[in-house]
């Protein structure tokens, strides 16, 4: 079949045996009615039905610039399309004229994979005047799980009331606090507020104002001008108080859209496995995909790094410096899962392998380490803003692979710091010790199932997850991961297809 349509086209491009020219603009195109016909619907209704055009030698469409229909018709021909940011918003509507589905799917998929804060909300308009079900879904629940980033683009400042009302009264925003509705709100209305002032109504009954802490109330919704200037919106702000004067008890009984919590839809985490020793440093990353239970692999890292510091951070993953094989190194790569691509950001300022990485409060710590010579006690800490390194105080004692505790990982749970496992000289352990900032204490935990060295640690949905390591003879590819409600640990099911060490772990968002 795809020998037969190759020829096809060869006659095409020769003008033989064409039987009809298809004229858009001052684009002529030579075709054969019978391929038109048994590729596109359109075109069958055109050439089998009552309409001139059935029998016409030139065909004229109006609805479709020159290039695009050149386009679409070499794709029946070819069952070939390039989609580029460029040409999918008018390829979608001209391919769904002429009901090419497969065409129109593909728009969808490469504006679904564009996805950005910046362009959710003109992609969901888009979807929803050209009828892409799926595609307007998925844009909607994209808007609504980076709610806070979306409010601060120019398609959200340029929505209708209708639209704002209808994005901040959804049950399934993804908000850290009923804050990000209500300055969503004076941000819009501020934006064009001679003209919108009058909405403020109709906006503010949309914003759970219950929910949020008497303080804000008191300081920042009762002193906002355009609160004062709505009798309306005041009302709102006297249920809020009341709601706040009520005993914690009584509160369920006022009942009001208001007063209930908000159920965001959370996004499918992926655990993320970058790099390791097997037996050597190598570039490859594997994903571990909870719901379907199952490894994947995704982009290589740059180079090949090994112990290395790993965390995620503003929705980037992050490889903070290792060991390559030759050297330690001061290099850090950040992935995007979106685009699953590699770039580099600033190198630390020391070299170190074997170290503790961390976020805590919007920047990442780099924790002790090996830089070759000797151990590390220094920290130093990466501002993602300014793109740049600098040292804090450093630990009481030098922390590296070799005779000492935190070696096995670090990992961030309950804001509460888990050293797992590690070595003292020849003895791998399995024992593990948390470290409470608040109370400078460190205190044991119960042990691991199996002595590991040199495991990967994170956190995700409250529970601990070690991978790998190895136990002083073999690399392992077990995983297992801790309760800190039980004090227990448990093994996964499924392991890695690879047994490593000093692989650096992190949890991610799955791209929708």
């Amino acid at each position: 079949m795809k020998k037969a349509f190759k020829v096809m086209n060869e006659l095409r491009s020769q003008n033989l045996l064409c039987d009809v020219t298809i004229v858009a603009e001052d684009m002529e195109i030579a075709a054969h009615r019978v391929v038109l016909a048994a590729c596109s619907p359109y075109f069958h209704a055109m050439f089998t039905g009552e309409m001139s055009e059935s029998r016409a030698k030139r065909v004229r469409i109006k609805e479709v610039d020159g290039w695009t229909l050149r386009m679409l018709i070499d794709y029946i021909y070819t069952a070939e399309i390039q989609v580029t940011e460029e040409n999918v918003q008018v390829l979608l509507p001209a391919a769904g004229l002429l009901q090419l589905q497969d065409v129109k799917r593909t728009c969808c998929e490469f504006l679904e994979s564009q996805l950005h804060p910046v362009n959710c909300l003109g992609i969901r308009a888009f979807a929803d005047m050209h009828a892409c079900t799926d595609l307007l879904n998925k844009a909607n629940t994209y808007a609504e799980q980076h709610f806070s980033d979306v409010v601060l683009s120019e398609e959200y400042l340029n929505l209708g009331v209708e639209q704002v009302c209808s994005l901040i009264s959804s049950d399934k925003l993804t908000i850290v606090s009923e804050e990000k509705v209500f300055e969503a709100v004076i941000a819009w209305v501020n934006h064009d507020k001679d003209v919108r002032q009058e909405l403020m109504a109709r906006l503010m009954e949309h914003v759970r104002l219950p929910l949020l802490s008497r303080e804000y109330l008191v300081q920042r919704v009762e002193e906002e001008i355009l609160v004062k200037n709505s009798s309306a919106c005041k009302d709102y702000l006297i249920e809020a108080m009341k709601y706040h004067l009520l005993p914690t008890e009584q509160r369920a009984l006022m009942k009001s859209t208001r007063t209930k919590l908000r159920t965001p839809a959370s996004l499918p985490k992926l655990m993320m496995v970058v790099g390791g020793q097997a037996p050597k440093a190598i570039r490859s990353v594997e994903c571990y995909d909870f719901k379907e239970e199952r490894w994947h692999q995704v982009a290589e890292l740059p180079s090949r790094r090994c112990r290395a510091g790993m965390v995620y951070m503003g929705g980037m993953v992050y490889a903070v410096g290792g060991f390559n094989g030759s050297l330690r190194v001061r290099t850090v790569d950040s992935y995007d899962p979106a685009k699953d691509q590699w770039t580099s950001v600033a190198n630390m300022q020391d070299r170190r392998s074997t170290l503790g990485a961390a976020v805590l409060n919007g920047l990442l710590y780099a924790v002790g380490g090996f830089d070759g010579s000797t151990g590390l006690s220094s920290v130093e800490v990466y501002n993602l803003k300014t793109n740049e390194w600098f040292h804090v105080a450093p630990m009481n004692t030098r922390r590296s692979s070799v005779g000492v505790g935190v070696v096995g990982g670090v990992g961030v749970l309950n804001n509460l710091l888990y050293a797992v496992g590690g070595h003292d000289g020849p003895l791998v352990r399995k024992s593990v010790e948390v470290y409470d900032p608040a109370a400078s204490t460190w205190k044991q935990v119960a042990d691991m199932n199996m002595c590991r060295r040199n495991a990967g640690v994170c956190a995700v949905n409250g529970l601990l997850y070690v991978v790998g390591g190895d136990d002083g003879s073999c690399n392992l590819s077990t995983v297992e991961y801790y309760n800190p409600t039980t004090d227990k640990w448990t093994v996964v099911s499924s392991c890695m297809s690879t047994g490593r060490s000093y692989a650096g772990v992190t949890v991610i968002d799955k791209p929708l």
